[in-house]
């Protein structure tokens, strides 16, 4: 029997702070008792499995990954028990084979905690660094200074094998040059993988209601895209070229989790406000989880699981998703298994116009094609 790759997803929804611009499931709370969320999640992961993972034999363990929130303020301990009961559950004995990341603040990262992260099964860390510019953090609402980044990249390169962190740019009156000084910077930390994002102004954030009022004004266009040239520009001269439109990385250092996500592959996700996808049944599952964390908890408490939806994927859905993510890849996707929902009249068109490319089969945007890559999928999708 052939395996089947699967990956798991833990939500940590908690911060220390709310940034600005930060649009994902996070909650101010500092009295936590770590016992009981990790009592709590390793339920909820024993439940999905145990209901809806079929031919549980057939799946191979790829990636487990540590999101929030902060999971970096989560007690060592719980997480080596989701680390070893995921393993467990799909029977692997070893760390060797599974990506297992840990995202970190650097203001809540020491170097005792990150040892006792390492020992507890964590063999990736992934920083949200976001800038090396005092002014920059400050706009960012950055809870941390230059100098506890520095500290806890230094930190985090001395302990792990796997460094990757997080910069964010065009942010408003940032200059090129600004950029190019972060990046460089950068480089002279020797991270494994850098994600690399574009600030983009998201609903229901305090920077979305500073847009509307018109107290804050995002960059131009023009010199966003110019941003975006100097970044692969440089990151391909540092031997970090782009695999996907924000991530660049080493050889072999490509981040698995996010790659199953970007290629369809299965994945679980527990705790508060996380998704799983799967195929169960002959279908395609999306089980949405409760976002709000004391009903989340509650919930579990209660009947072993925060699941508010379970919707079933058809197969139309499932491939436009397939080509909305696998475009994002520098890699690009095969045209056999997409074919169907693409107007192939337009895709000769923009392959003619040059924004996207098919080599081999092989579908995949061009640099042009990536700048305005929301336009090119509106157009190729029937």
């Amino acid at each position: 029997m052939s395996e089947k790759n699967i990956s798991i997803y833990v939500h940590w929804p908690f911060c220390s702070s709310k940034c600005p611009y930060c649009d994902f499931n996070s909650h101010i709370k500092r009295d936590i008792d770590n016992n009981e969320w990790g009592i709590a999640l390793v339920t909820e992961l024993n439940y999905l499995f145990n209901k809806y993972l079929e031919k549980k034999e057939s799946y191979s363990l790829k990636s487990i990954f540590f999101g929030g929130g902060t999971p970096s303020l989560m007690d060592p301990d719980i997480v080596k028990k989701i680390i070893n009961e995921s393993k467990k559950l799909f029977n692997q004995n070893t760390n060797d084979s599974i990506e297992i990341t840990m995202e970190a603040n650097p203001g809540s990262i020491f170097k005792d905690k990150l040892k006792s992260f390492f020992d507890s099964g964590i063999n990736r860390i992934s920083i949200g660094v976001q800038s090396f510019d005092k002014e920059n953090l400050k706009f960012l609402g950055r809870d941390h200074s230059v100098y506890d980044a520095k500290k806890a990249l230094e930190l985090s390169r001395n302990i792990f094998k796997n460094l990757s962190f997080d910069l964010i740019y065009a942010l408003p009156e940032q200059s090129i040059k600004n950029w190019e000084c972060s990046l460089s910077e950068a480089f002279q930390f020797e991270p494994d993988h850098l994600s690399l994002y574009q600030l983009t102004i998201e609903n229901g954030t305090a920077f979305n209601r500073l847009y509307k009022s018109g107290e804050l004004f995002p960059i131009e266009d023009d010199l966003a895209s110019d941003m975006y040239s100097v970044t692969n520009k440089l990151t391909k001269e540092n031997h970090m070229p782009a695999y996907e439109i924000s991530n660049h990385s080493k050889i072999y250092k490509k981040c698995d989790h996010n790659l199953a996500y970007w290629r369809g592959d299965d994945w679980i996700g527990i705790g508060p406000g996380a998704v799983s996808r799967f195929s169960h049944d002959k279908k395609r599952l999306q089980i949405d989880v409760r976002k709000d964390p004391m009903g989340w908890i509650s919930d579990v408490k209660n009947k072993k699981n925060g699941i508010k939806k379970v919707l079933s994927e058809t197969k139309k859905d499932y491939l436009i998703e397939k080509v909305i993510m696998g475009l994002r890849l520098v890699d690009g996707i095969n045209l056999n298994e997409i074919s169907s929902v693409l107007d192939m009249n337009v895709v000769s068109k923009l392959i003619d116009n040059k924004y996207i490319i098919c080599n081999k089969n092989i579908l995949s945007a061009t640099f042009d094609g990536r700048l305005r890559l929301n336009s090119v999928i509106a157009k190729i999708i029937k």
